[in-house]
This record gives C-alpha cells, sequence and structure tokens, in this order.
C-alpha cells in the first residue's frame, strides 16, 4: 500500500524521446496531493507542467497524471508538491524506463575508449559520456564493468549530443536477437537493478 516513505518515479522525456524515471520518496499524502522528494540536481521542473508519476500498487506498476504545484529546497533534496489530475493507469512498458546511474561511478568501453561515464541505465541500453565523435546509427563494440565482471555485446548509437569541448552525451541502445542471453543483455538488466536498488536507498537515508 502506497503511503509516507514509498518510492515512487517522476517521468522526463528526453532529446531522444526516450523515457527515463527519476526516483523520489512521498513525503507527505494528502488526498489530491502528495508532496515528494528528489535531488536537487534532477531536471528543473516547472510550476505548472503536467508530468507521470509511476509506482507499484498491489503488485502492479502504475502511472498516474499529476501538476506540479510548488517546489523548494529542503537541505540535499528537492520537495515537489503535485496535485493529482486523474486516476492511476497500468504501466506495462516499464522494463524499457531507465534510472540515473549517476552516482553509480559506473563506465563503459565503446569499441577502444575506455572510461566512458554511465549517466543512465535499462534493460535495453545507456546513456554514456564520451570524448569520440560518433555518428547516429553507428554500431559499436561496447563492454560494461560491474562487480569484477564484463558484459560484452554490439549497441547502435540512437541520439548524441554536445556538451562542450571534445565531450559528448550519446544514447545507445543493445542489439538484441529475440531470446537471445546474451552477456550484455544480461548485464545491463543486472546493472540497471542494482543502480534502482541503490537509488531507493540513497533517497531514503537522506528523506
Amino acid at each position: 500500500m502506497l503511503r509516507e516513505g514509498s518510492p515512487v518515479y517522476l517521468r522526463f522525456d528526453d532529446s531522444s524521446g526516450d523515457r527515463m524515471l527519476q526516483a523520489g520518496i512521498i513525503a507527505a499524502m494528502a488526498p489530491d496531493r502528495w508532496t515528494i522528494d528528489f535531488e536537487t540536481r534532477e531536471p528543473l521542473l516547472k510550476l505548472g507542467d503536467e508530468r507521470l508519476i509511476y509506482y507499484h500498487e498491489i503488485k502492479k506498476f502504475v502511472q498516474r497524471p499529476v501538476q506540479i504545484e510548488e517546489r523548494s529546497e529542503e537541505g540535499p533534496l528537492s520537495r515537489v508538491v503535485m496535485k493529482l489530475t486523474g486516476d492511476a493507469s497500468s504501466a506495462e512498458t516499464r522494463q524499457e524506463y531507465r534510472v540515473s546511474a549517476i552516482d553509480a561511478g559506473l563506465a563503459a568501453t565503446l569499441d577502444t575508449e575506455q572510461n566512458c561515464a554511465i549517466e543512465d541505465i535499462s534493460i535495453s541500453g545507456v546513456g554514456v559520456i564520451c570524448r569520440r565523435n560518433h555518428s547516429i546509427g553507428k554500431p559499436l563494440d561496447v563492454t560494461l564493468r560491474y562487480e569484477n565482471n564484463e558484459f560484452s555485446g554490439r549497441m547502435v548509437v540512437q541520439y548524441g549530443r554536445a556538451l562542450g569541448v571534445e565531450r559528448t552525451r550519446y544514447g545507445l541502445r543493445g542489439v538484441f536477437e529475440a531470446g537471445d542471453g546474451s552477456p550484455l543483455r544480461s548485464g545491463l538488466t543486472r546493472m540497471a537493478l542494482a543502480v534502482h536498488r541503490q537509488n531507493l536507498q540513497r533517497f531514503a537515508g537522506a528523506a
């Protein structure tokens, strides 16, 4: 049952059209409004913004429309008051959502470029920061490292965004055959779930 202290996830859409969920913790609940704590570095929200919030409800993952009413800084957290503007409905595509990996210290090797910082991850792809230039649609040999294990496979560049001199953020999606048990797919799943748990533990400790 959803209550104060329960985890929720606010949806953001990046420039590639991919969906990303940012984890937060419910600080207070009213019949038509929730107060949620997020990390201060999360993308800025504007008052009046209409968003979708996601959460688990009786063994189901659901989405619900909300409107941003207030936003303030509370110590290390960003506190947001949201008005509930509709009923909850099923969110069956949750496996494609990404989680922030900024604090996880994860890195990938793209072709021969090592130590590309992973900023977000899902079971199907990653967002990374690299120095080399890669064209959209280019296939890359990618190796992920996690807990002394390596997970390698092919990924395709979906989008790129320059961040400054010699720094570009790329969105990569894994190339998988139906039903294959590739090391890369296994690694993405394992790492995405681990980062998800770490984020929740950190938010819970900061709340």
